[in-house]
């Protein structure tokens, strides 16, 4: 079963690098599946479609890619860099410079790469990360060191997680969860209880559903009510639906695929948002992909919308199924560089060469 490496929501950190600033938590706006960005478009050799091998597709997602690492753009350099997990030996180039990048959720995600990766041969480059000035940043190199085996002190995690700033609690709680050490189940419950400097409800919802995600990966399987029950909070909190479906995606949650279905393929007065519509579409073909709602990506991939575009081309490259190549390979040219760097991540990962802690 496949998952996104790392949710959409921790990538907040590449628009902006002063953790404590405000953020846009929107779906729309906020992640990797939906700036609408303004860079130029990233080049695309041209190939006939029709004649196309997969090899080459393949070739050309790759070379899009490596391009995109260098892009001025973070977002554009986080999301190359995650899309990258498929092809290991251009990896590792990446990582290096992304560690030291000059926007903390870019050095987040590639800390972040070596640990879910275990890349043990360049694990020795997080030690200086555990001095950055990124709380985020430091909570990832923590991750990418324990996971690499080597001696590293968990402690700053403790107060990480109870931190007063949304991002690093979120990303705290993610990397508490991927650790897979219940006794931090205590601290977990307690970061639920205590307050946001920006106390917002639906940020403070968005974040405490993070932290729950983290307990259910921790043992404490009675907190899924909790994310299945934020599938049916009021449709104007979007946000928040989008995100529960996201987890149960991440967490194969079976039980809620009628939900999930219903979310997606709702029509009339009730039909839910493209985000919300294609979250729940992405999350049905992580947990059982042979029932995924496929017309439902596809019916966004002429959006206006560049986000829309990129969320399409992410979901339609869940699942394995291979008669998704052809549209995919065509978003490879679009003229929005989010949307390129997703299509390309989609078609690498379409084939199931996707590994890593996410087989």
């Amino acid at each position: 079963m496949s998952r996104v490496a790392i949710p959409a929501l921790l990538l907040i950190g590449c628009q902006g690098e002063r953790e404590q600033s405000s953020v846009h938590w929107s779906t729309k706006s906020g992640s990797v599946l939906g700036k609408d960005l303004q860079s130029p478009r990233l080049s695309v050799v041209e190939f006939d479609l029709n004649n196309a091998s997969y090899a080459k597709i393949r070739d050309v997602a790759i070379e899009l890619l490596l391009e995109a690492v260098d892009a001025d753009d973070p977002l554009l350099r986080a999301n190359s860099i995650e899309a990258l997990h498929a092809v290991p030996k251009y990896l590792a180039p990446a990582v290096q410079r992304g560690l030291v990048d000059k926007n903390h959720g870019v050095r987040y995600v590639a800390a972040m790469t070596v640990g879910q990766l275990q890349m043990r041969n360049i694990s020795h480059l997080l030690e200086p990360l555990l001095d950055d000035k990124s709380l985020s940043v430091r909570g990832a190199a923590i991750y990418g060191l324990k996971r690499c085996d080597r001696a590293v002190d968990l402690s700053p995690l403790g107060a990480m997680i109870l931190s007063e700033y949304a991002e690093v609690r979120a990303n705290t709680a993610f990397i508490l969860g991927e650790l897979g050490n219940p006794t931090a189940i205590p601290l977990l419950r307690m970061a639920v209880k205590s307050n946001l400097s920006q106390g917002e409800p639906a940020r403070k919802k968005i974040v405490n559903l993070q932290i729950t995600e983290a307990l259910v990966k921790l043992g404490a399987v009675d907190e899924l009510e909790v994310i299945r029950a934020s599938l049916f909070t009021p449709s104007d909190q979007g946000e928040i639906i989008a995100l529960a479906c996201q987890i149960c995606g991440r967490l194969g949650d079976m039980r809620v695929v009628p939900n999930l279905l219903d979310l997606a393929l709702r029509e009339g007065r009730f039909q839910q948002s493209a985000e919300v519509r294609m979250a729940a579409a992405m999350a049905v073909a992580q947990i059982a992909p042979e029932k995924a709602p496929q017309q439902v990506p596809h019916a966004y991939l002429k959006s206006p919308y560049p986000g829309l575009r990129a969320q399409a081309v992410l979901t339609l490259g869940i699942g394995g199924d291979m008669t998704n190549l052809g549209d995919l390979s065509m978003m490879l040219s679009d003229d929005n560089p989010v949307v390129q760097v997703a299509a390309a991540g989609a078609i690498l990962r379409i084939s199931g060469e996707i590994y890593g802690i996410h087989k």
